[in-house]
């Protein structure tokens, strides 16, 4: 075999135009996002099946061997081997090195922009000219109608890195320098874990762009990476949980995405097509995790072929996808050929050759929803079904005329609230699995198939919920494990075994002593971790001894996006999460214990005593019962939603912002200083930020 030959960047831009045909050998979605200007897309799949068609194609580009072709794919990989195997066939081939990657640093270097490279300046005076009409216009148009900015907002414009959400920077920076009322904006990058040629691609088209993006970093990419089960979807929740996080830190009000319309009328098709429902990406939504925060999506109105338009035209160059699950690719990832995303993508383009306004008629139904002409509809956690009324239209009867018995059977569903994220795809606002009661009964099924398990109940909303399941589903194959702990209230010791007692389930109390756990009083942050492993082996102890196969535990999706190092022992252990493998979240969880009269369905979520000590300060067996005694105290005076922080000798309480005029009543707040010094406390402070759950993750280095 003769020699590859090998092309640099550099040594292409030397080479005279014309004198060579460049050929992307990336599928063509990659090709239709991003590529050398000028080069022919032939995928490496066609070449795998070289024809005659393709070999007259070849010489016809090569003008019979007079140009020589430069080949190139993502990373300069693939190009390797198809070179040689095109070489052999007689061509002048040259595969470029490092890929259109490779191409896409050096022509994104700030520091070597070409001189067909337009300013900054042009690139803005594009949008207000050139590109009024299809971009300006409708991202105006989206504001207005549906309200997505208000006066002194300060909204974090989040940028991934491409082209929908770097064109989103221009447009705010365009939208505050000639708006009629003031607001701010801080343009937010968030790192999962992008390669260094990643991260520098997107610092480089921000500098281009003149975009001053604060970026932070986060650990998201690593903690997916070894999901099997829908990583993507995880990936998109956890990224928005981070990005709700930094936002708020930075005194944010909203956060802005850059979907636009070709995303809302593909999220509508596969709703009902892959989600047997009706609904959509919706422009605006408030968030329920994030107290005050809202989502809002101006790029609404604006399509993905304008986007690529001003993009191309501007010879601008961003990331594609960036995962780990796609950066090692060879043409592209089977998850992305594959997904039900790019087959809508190719539904829509063969119903758009029959019927040209197949997508503004997509839009326009979720705008047109007739209710009389559907068999049930939900509103409000309710769903309404035809025939509810149907008697009443014909006869003109009222409701109180006809047997209260025709309607006790209908049920309220419990609706989620998409600014949770529960029962959606983050990235697409679309249904990803059943409704609530699908969930539950796919629950069911799949206790019913482990044939026995010691359940790891703590008293909690989740535990509470997994138990009262698996017991009705095994009966006395389903067993409650509970650890007794200084880390743990002596309150949810007692609300155990009242539970357990009531519902008739065995139970078997593990006696921990988490103190003794190498390394766990220092409080490393993989505290939870350390404490985690010990008391789910001694759990498992416990179910052997008495021939139980299996034990789960019941964390939930919504604990994806937090920073948990307790999951790692879960997976290492190879212990059960029935509720994550079935897609439950914390509210869909407290709406079905509401169904099942569990006395936690409105139960606060508690987590150990030891989280309330700072990372790196000593945990004793003296301070936890001092932090045991100041929250007793707090539940007593009726505050049941709080946390007492420690700092040394430092309490610093917090307490949702509706009871700060409560806490800081004259009685109330004498009596609980007092109180906390006795208790061992040298000074009591109170949070105004407030309660929330994880704020001393809040500690943990960016």
């Amino acid at each position: 075999m003769s020699e590859i030959r090998e092309l640099s960047v550099t040594e292409l831009a030397l080479w005279q135009t014309g004198s060579y045909v460049l050929i992307d050998i990336r599928d063509e979605l990659s090709f239709s996002y991003g590529h050398i200007s000028g080069a022919v897309n032939i995928t490496g799949k066609e070449f795998e099946q070289w024809d005659e068609g393709l070999n007259k194609k070849m010489t016809e580009l090569s003008q019979n061997g007079q140009k020589k072709l430069v080949i190139y794919c993502k990373k300069g990989i693939a190009s390797i081997k198809l070179a040689s195997e095109i070489q052999e066939k007689g061509y002048e081939v040259y595969h470029l090195a490092g890929g259109y990657l490779a191409w896409l640093m050096t022509n994104t270097d700030v520091t070597h922009v070409s001189e067909n490279d337009k300013s900054c300046q042009e690139i803005e005076q594009d949008l207000r000219k050139k590109y009024r009409k299809n971009i300006w216009c409708k991202f105006t148009k989206a504001i207005r109608d549906y309200d997505l900015v208000q006066e002194g907002d300060k909204i974090a414009v989040c940028i991934s890195g491409g082209k929908d959400s770097m064109l989103m920077a221009k447009l705010f920076q365009e939208l505050k320098r000639h708006n009629k009322f003031d607001f701010d904006v801080a343009f937010l990058v968030m790192d999962p874990g992008y390669s260094p040629e990643n991260r520098r691609l997107i610092e480089n088209n921000a500098k281009r762009l003149n975009i001053p993006v604060t970026i932070f970093e986060s650990d998201i990419f690593e903690s997916v990476f070894h999901i099997e089960s829908s990583p993507c979807y995880l990936c998109a929740r956890m990224r928005r949980g981070h990005l709700y996080s930094k936002a708020k830190e930075l005194g944010c009000n909203k956060i802005a995405l850059g979907h636009h319309f070709d995303d809302v009328i593909e999220t509508i098709l596969m709703g009902m097509l892959y989600g047997a429902q009706v609904q959509t990406m919706m422009p605006k939504l408030h968030s329920t995790n994030f107290e005050g925060m809202e989502l809002i999506r101006p790029m609404y109105l604006i399509r993905e072929e304008h986007i690529k338009a001003w993009r191309d035209y501007n010879n601008l160059h961003f990331l594609q996808c960036a995962c780990k699950f796609t950066e090692n690719s060879t043409y592209l990832s089977d998850m992305e050929n594959t997904s039900k995303r790019q087959e809508i993508k190719q539904l829509i383009r063969q119903l758009n050759r029959v019927n040209p306004f197949v997508e503004g008629n997509i839009f326009k139904s979720v705008e047109n929803v007739n209710l009389s002409t559907v068999i049930a509809y939900k509103k409000d956690g309710v769903r309404h079904h035809f025939l509810d009324d149907y008697e009443i239209k014909s006869t003109g009867l009222h409701q109180q005329d006809l047997n209260g018995k025709d309607f006790e059977d209908r049920k309220p569903v419990p609706e989620k609230d998409a600014s949770t994220g529960s029962n959606l795809d983050e990235n697409s606002g679309i249904n990803t699995g059943d409704f609530v009661h699908d969930k539950l009964d796919k629950l069911k099924e799949y206790l019913s198939e482990l044939g026995s398990v010691a359940v790891a109940f703590s008293s909690g909303v989740d535990s509470t919920f997994l138990l009262k399941v698996a017991h009705d589903v095994l009966g006395d194959k389903a067993v409650a494990v509970t650890a007794k702990s200084c880390v743990f209230p002596c309150r949810e010791l007692d609300e155990a075994k009242a539970f357990c007692e009531r519902e008739g389930i065995a139970q078997y109390i593990y006696e921990a002593d988490t103190l003794s756990v190498e390394g766990f009083c220092e409080n490393p942050k993989n505290r939870c971790y350390l404490c985690k492993k010990e008391l789910l082996k001694g759990i498992e102890a416990i179910a052997h001894t008495h021939g139980i196969q299996y034990v789960i535990e019941g964390s939930n999706m919504d604990d994806l996006g937090d920073y948990r190092p307790g999951m790692q022992a879960v997976k290492e252990l190879g212990i059960k999460s029935p509720l994550r493998e079935v897609k439950l979240y914390k509210q869909e969880i407290r709406d079905l214990s509401k169904e099942y009269k569990l006395p936690t369905w409105d139960k606060p979520s508690y987590a150990c005593l030891a989280s309330r000590f700072v990372y790196g300060e000593t945990i004793t067996a003296e301070k936890l019962d001092m932090v045991e005694k100041a929250e007793q105290l707090l539940m007593d005076k009726g505050f049941l939603q709080m946390r007492v922080r420690i700092h040394g000798t430092l309490a610093r309480i917090e307490v949702p912002a509706a009871d700060f005029e409560r806490i800081m009543q004259e009685q109330v707040r004498t009596e609980l200083v007092t109180k906390l010094k006795e208790y061992g406390f040298s000074y009591v402070t109170f949070d105004l930020q407030g309660y929330r759950t994880g704020s001393m993750n809040e500690t943990l280095p960016r």
